[in-house]
């Protein structure tokens, strides 16, 4: 067990994950300050918890513990059936190991090889955003026992919050970024599926942006090109999914 820090200390660290310039420079941050808060190990996952699919194509994924740990997860499938990751998609309260509740054999299987992978004692933090349908789940794990463990990772509860929040802030973020400079979307363009989310017809749009009504059908074009979809509707889908209007 490693000694804690004093919170001075503890918000040096949070400083650092706030300005980290990439995702290596953030995971090292991150697990710095999960050390010097009583823990070991910890993974954060960001996604839509409406999407329940083995190809997790909005998952989002910061690694801070044993990579053994991470390929039987994802070998096993343990995602699809994870009791903290169903516990996070309708609760904000962070949940210790002891206090899941396992139903099935797997979560039985998922929790015991978490124990040897360094989640032996653990916290789950869930998060949600209040602007995004984004989600957040961070587990922080520890070797100790669940009556050592548990209670030393329980009593930092709040900085865990803290930290689960500032990393969903950067998942939004980066994951906007990524998608914005892939298809080469404009702010003109998010303008205006955002006022097709909001209802706007182009008639409506053409007035806002004091354009003609053919100018909003030549973006819309625009727009369904650069995103490969036949319909504009689709693009409005495509921005909520990745949190483009956030």
């Amino acid at each position: 067990m490693t000694t804690q820090q004093t919170s001075p200390e503890v918000s040096r660290f949070f400083e650092k994950i706030m300005v980290a310039k990439d995702e290596s420079e953030l995971a090292d941050y991150v697990r710095s300050l999960v050390i010097a808060l009583g823990g070991e190990s910890y993974v954060f996952v960001s996604l839509h918890p409406g999407v329940t699919t083995a190809s997790r194509a909005t998952h989002r994924f910061l690694i801070g513990c044993r990579p053994e740990w991470c390929q039987m997860y994802n070998a096993n499938k343990w995602y699809m059936t994870d009791p903290f990751l169903e516990y996070a998609r309708s609760n904000t309260a962070p949940i210790t190991g002891s206090e899941v509740v396992v139903e099935t054999q797997g979560q039985r299987e998922m929790l015991a090889a978490a124990s040897k992978n360094g989640f032996r004692s653990g916290i789950v933090v869930p998060v949600h955003a209040s602007t995004t349908e984004r989600m957040g789940v961070l587990y922080i794990g520890s070797d100790d026992s669940q009556a050592v463990g548990e209670k030393r990772l329980t009593a930092q509860r709040l900085y865990f919050r803290a930290l689960a929040m500032e990393l969903l802030d950067w998942s939004i973020r980066t994951a906007k970024h990524e998608v914005l400079e892939a298809h080469g979307i404009t702010e003109m363009d998010l303008r205006v599926v955002g006022y097709l989310k909001s209802g706007f017809t182009a008639e409506d749009i053409a007035r806002e942006l004091d354009v003609s009504v053919q100018t909003v059908y030549g973006n819309y074009k625009k727009i369904k090109d650069k995103l490969g979809v036949s319909h504009i509707s689709e693009a409005v889908k495509f921005a909520e999914v990745n949190d483009l209007l956030a």
